[in-house]
């Protein structure tokens, strides 16, 4: 079985993050490691003030230090949300010595949605993640990262598909080798854009359903991720992600208790199993 590492953090309630991408990359027959960057009572949205933040970045440094030593190499490494500019640097810096020969490499900024930063990011932060795009094999931003990443106007945007170009091209430019935009809509539909490492543009769209729900960026992510390592094939990945979360909301939709801070993605699990 292939093995990718996870490094996010850990949010004990609210379904996102790790607690997300390990059931997710499980269900498509995927190893998943996790490393974790910080533990959170809760992810950090607006319905929940008041969340715990406990930094592990000492102890990230010694699980490196252990895997090294090891010799341990993952087939995959697959970055969410961190936490500190810190983590970038640490990654930057170890993922050569524990990322096995031809494995790849997946960058979810995961910093900001609707124009802004998540609450405890800021610019420095935005900038650091730059870092990491460099080394993508593939970098999966919604909109506002991406405007973020590149410090363009969020409000601005015309949604056209030259622009839509340019700002995948800028990303390119940083050193990402494909670029995979979320939230692309075209008319009533909704999905992801991908720019491969030939400039080939393709999209992948599923039915809009009009209602916000925290954590469907990570449960995209961890789909594509899961996919791609048991196909090599990332456009099939982007597809079956782009069906996969709008499946996830209709399930919590149709829940007699629904929420909102997270997706019922146990509920339609069995879509992902190869």
């Amino acid at each position: 079985m292939k093995n990718v590492l996870i490094i996010q953090d850990i949010s004990g309630f609210g379904k996102c993050s790790t607690t997300v991408a390990l059931p997710i990359v499980s269900a498509c027959g995927v190893t998943g490691s996790i490393m974790p960057t910080a533990i959170l009572s809760t992810h950090t949205g607006p319905e929940f003030p008041g969340f715990t933040f406990l930094d592990l970045t000492d102890n990230m440094v010694q699980m490196l230090k252990h895997w090294e030593e090891l010799d341990i190499k993952f087939d995959a490494i697959y970055t969410g949300y961190l936490g500190r500019i810190d983590h970038v640097d640490l990654l930057i810096e170890h993922i050569p010595n524990i990322l096995a020969p031809g494995g790849k490499i997946f960058i979810d900024p995961a910093f900001g949605d609707n124009g802004k930063y998540y609450v405890g990011f800021d610019n420095e932060y935005g900038q650091a993640q730059r870092k990491l795009v460099a080394i993508a094999d593939y970098v999966l931003p919604n909109y506002t990262e991406a405007c973020l990443l590149l410090e363009r106007s969020f409000e601005s945007l015309t949604y056209s598909e030259e622009e839509l170009l340019e700002i995948m091209q800028e990303l390119k430019d940083i050193g990402a080798k494909n670029v995979i935009i979320t939230g692309v809509r075209q008319d009533k539909m909704i999905g992801a854009a991908l720019l491969n490492e030939e400039n080939e543009l393709t999209y992948s769209l599923a039915k809009y359903i009009d209602q916000l729900f925290h954590g469907t960026g990570d449960v995209f992510a961890a789909t594509v991720v899961g996919k791609y390592l048991n196909s090599a094939n990332i456009q099939e990945s982007i597809d079956t992600a782009v069906e996969f979360v709008p499946a996830a909301i209709q399930a919590t939709l149709d829940d007699e208790d629904p929420i909102t801070y997270g997706v019922h993605f146990e509920k339609v699990l069995h879509l992902l199993v190869p």
